[in-house]
């Protein structure tokens, strides 16, 4: 058998087990309990214990993003891609303070947060609804990308025919039980995501001779420490800073999962090893990256995981191959079901708030459909991944991480009310859009926060038709 056909058996082998796992899981579900619930397609019915929202959250944050955009970060920037990678995990340590606060409430979806703080608001919803959707879809437009990249070189089809075929893949694993089915099949991709990445790894280091000539093969300035942690440069670096820790708060995927956990004691644990899982994989990605930037130079960053596929063993190939469509489609799947938790929760049943609970599973599935393809369309036309990730975390943390936690931060000083925390949405996505056309030093996604959190005040101390929130 060909190199390719090996590969494709591995992938098929791999989906196979995993879709019959999805469709165990839903039978059993029918069989002890019913039909699936709303509350089973959006936060897993509540009911997840610790090992399975760690691994999804592992498994949601190690998508293509790591497997084409970090290992081309670490190619290009070497150590920098930790820098990206610890300003990433903040968001979970951040979460960690207010975890419990979050589960008290009940919450499902971040607009929810928010009207919480304003009384039921169909205005602050919806906008907020929309806001939320910006990072998950992102991650599901940048991971068919991905995907496209890494089988284009393998498998002779071009980018655009292995995206459609990505985005059919998904629907299988989303469509059964939503966030149920999605999380616990990230579990077992998370297992599979350890196994294996220490075999590639260690295989590829191998390959290069060995990490210390890969050190002493690539350029000194993006792995010598401390300087090289710094070395995209200040502007980037400041992007990076108040992009992707404040996206990361407002990443709808993880409050999911906090929802989620069958525990709440448990909560603040997920989170803590959740973040130490997935720094790992950024290592990962170091160690990958300059591995192969010490064996071909003059790669592209972004294609360095499809050139090392097809340099690599046929064993490992093969074990990869599962491996990289698992992350992948963990991720796609992920990101979907969470926009379409917004659409359906914050938007359809806001507008229409007697819908039946069988009803509302339909129009998920629907909508899920709607977004893959919406998704496979976005990524033809913008094939970057790790630069369409930067921009939606940016516009994620322009338009929602002062409303989120500047309401948070004075819930109890009776200053913020509806209209402050409208003015902070659009004025942190409009400000944002504004300064993105401009090249200033001061990266667009500061004045976008900026502009955010003085609206909020400004707006609140104006507005004398809606009550303060105030927490007792």
């Amino acid at each position: 058998m060909s190199k390719t056909g090996i590969i494709i058996v591995a992938i098929l082998v791999t989906l196979g087990l995993t879709y019959g796992l999805s469709l165990l899981l839903t039978r059993r579900k029918t069989k002890t309990g019913g039909s699936v619930s709303a509350d089973d397609w959006e936060v897993g019915g509540r009911e997840l214990p610790l090992y399975v929202v760690v691994g999804t959250q592992f498994a949601t944050a190690m998508g293509g993003g790591i497997l084409v955009g970090q290992v081309g970060n670490g190619f290009n920037n070497g150590l920098s891609c930790l820098l990206y990678g610890i300003l990433c995990q903040l968001a979970f340590i951040v979460l960690m303070f207010i975890a419990k606060w979050l589960r008290s409430h009940q919450f499902a979806t971040v607009p929810e947060i928010l009207t919480h703080y304003t009384g039921q608001s169909k205005a602050v919803r919806i906008i907020a609804g929309v806001m939320t959707i910006v990072v998950p879809f992102g991650w599901c437009c940048s991971n068919l990308t991905a995907f496209a990249k890494l089988y284009s070189p393998i498998t002779g089809l071009s980018i655009n025919a292995l995206i459609i075929i990505m985005a059919v893949l998904s629907l299988f694993f989303i469509i059964p039980s939503g966030l149920k089915t999605v999380a616990w099949t990230d579990f077992i991709f998370g297992c599979l995501m350890v196994v294996v990445g220490v075999i590639v790894a260690v295989v590829t280091a191998n390959m290069a001779g060995g990490m210390t000539h890969v050190i002493e093969t690539v350029p000194s300035e993006i792995v010598e420490f401390p300087g090289a942690f710094f070395s995209v440069g200040l502007s980037t670096v400041l992007l990076w800073i108040f992009s992707l820790t404040p996206g990361g708060m407002t990443n709808q995927m993880y409050y999911q999962r906090i929802l989620a956990a069958k525990d709440t004691n448990q909560v603040r644990k997920s989170l803590l090893i959740s973040a130490i899982c997935c720094m790992i994989a950024y290592v990962w990605a170091v160690i990958v990256g300059l591995s192969v930037r010490s064996m071909n130079p003059s790669l592209e960053g972004e294609m360095a995981t499809g050139w090392l596929m097809d340099q690599m063993p046929v064993w490992v190939v093969a074990v990869f191959s599962g491996l990289v469509v698992c992350t992948i489609l963990s991720t796609i799947s992920s990101g979907v079901q969470s926009v379409v938790v917004n659409l359906n929760r914050d938007i359809y049943r806001v507008v229409k708030p007697d819908v039946e609970d069988k009803k509302a599973v339909k129009v998920s599935r629907i909508l899920s459909v709607v977004i893959v393809f919406t998704a496979a369309l976005v990524a033809m036309f913008f094939p970057q991944v790790l630069s369409l990730l930067v921009i939606t975390y940016s516009y994620s943390a322009a338009g929602l991480v002062c409303p989120i936690f500047l309401s948070y931060i004075l819930r109890k000083k009776g200053i913020i009310t509806k209209n402050g925390i409208v003015a902070g949405m659009l004025s942190g996505i409009l400000v944002c859009a504004i300064s993105m056309q401009f090249n200033s030093v001061v990266p667009y996604v500061i004045w976008g926060c900026l502009a955010s959190g003085i609206a909020m005040i400004v707006f609140s101390k104006l507005d004398k038709t809606n009550p303060v929130y105030l927490e007792k």
